[in-house]
């Protein structure tokens, strides 16, 4: 039997949730304050968070996180907490190697719900060779690959 109650509550879900996409919409003009020198694009990708103080990178501080978005001049990063450091070391995997970009910090914001957004402008690819301990950093970005069966923490 056709139920108009339910009709109703899916319409009414259907509208909360059309309006949240409208309103989070990452292709809205850019907020006041809000410096771009290109488009962003929505991707969805693990990464491994390394702070650099003085240039080193921080081991026992590293971080996973997860791409907001993402273009040739930067990266956003949505944190479960603020995030203080001097700069930072991106890692991630891409075709089955592990791939490092340094980045200076632009943006430091809550995004509310305790989640914060760390707005990152890349500005250096590292090889390994340039990176002090570099072998626990390449073993860490390998449990990024979503292809690969991992267990356990960082």
């Amino acid at each position: 039997m056709f139920s108009f109650r339910k009709r109703s509550s899916q319409v009414e879900v259907h509208k909360l949730i059309r309006r949240l996409i409208d309103t989070s919409s990452p292709n809205m003009p850019p907020k006041s304050g809000d410096s771009r020198w290109e488009d962003r694009s929505n991707r969805t990708i693990p990464v491994l968070l390394v702070p650099l103080t003085g240039g080193e990178p921080q081991l026992d501080e590293v971080a996973t996180a997860v791409t907001k978005n993402l273009s040739s001049q930067g990266l956003a990063l949505v944190l479960h907490q603020p995030f203080w450091a001097e700069g930072v070391l991106i890692g991630f995997r891409h075709d089955g190697e592990s791939e490092f970009i340094r980045g200076e910090i632009r943006q430091n914001v809550p995004l509310g719900g305790g989640f914060w957004q760390l707005g990152i402008e890349l500005s250096e690819r590292l090889s390994a060779a340039d990176i002090p301990r570099a072998d626990r950093l390449v073993e860490l970005t390998a449990r990024l690959d979503p292809r690969r069966d991992h267990v356990g923490t960082l």
